[in-house]
């Protein structure tokens, strides 16, 4: 009898033990509208907002991943839910429902879905010889705005997961400090 107490109270300390809530310090909870981040707000507002491509060396594909080098210069607002390959015309034509979905800002994950998605026009130029020189593709973005990008160096690091195939890009993008060249007018503000 004694041997089962003491299996017992064992059992009950290994029991309390495993179920006591473990807290690890990688643990980062997601970005949603109006969160900081390094001393910038992020929101939505595509719309209204330069996008991140319009800075950037066109993308070069590395196994599969696609890398962007931009130069931005300091502007109230910055539009970073592009794919990029600039708007990966794989992605655009997927179910965008059908994928999963991870954007980094600065190693932060950011929660996609509370942000929406953004649908916009581009122009093009038509695949094959034709009268009519341009055309216009429905396009898609995430909803996904900086307010007031601080200076320096920023890594965007996005993902979407299709049944057998994933689609990664990586953006090195550094903000420039004020007495740099830089737009003289923020077309958006």
């Amino acid at each position: 009898m004694k041997k089962f107490w003491l299996l017992s109270f064992n059992l009950l300390i290994a029991f309390a033990t495993a179920c006591q809530p473990t807290r690890q310090s990688t643990d980062k909870s997601m970005l949603k509208p109006g969160d900081e981040i390094d001393g910038m707000i992020i929101t939505t507002g595509t719309a209204k907002t330069p996008p991140l491509w319009a800075f950037c060396s066109p993308a070069l594909e590395n196994d599969g991943v696609m890398s962007a080098d931009c130069e931005v210069p300091q502007l109230s607002r910055l539009a970073i839910g592009h794919t990029f390959g600039v708007a990966d015309p794989t992605l655009q034509t997927m179910d965008w429902s059908s994928l999963t979905w991870e954007l980094h800002v600065n190693g932060q994950p950011v929660d996609l879905e509370a942000f929406g998605i953004h649908n916009y026009v581009m122009p093009d130029l038509a695949p094959r010889p034709s009268p009519v020189r341009e055309i216009f593709g429905q396009m898609k973005a995430w909803d996904v705005v900086l307010t007031n990008p601080t200076p320096g160096a920023h890594v965007l690091l996005g993902t979407a997961y299709a049944k057998n195939e994933m689609h990664k890009w990586i953006v090195n993008f550094t903000v420039k400090t004020r007495g740099t060249p830089h737009l003289p007018i923020d077309p958006f503000q």
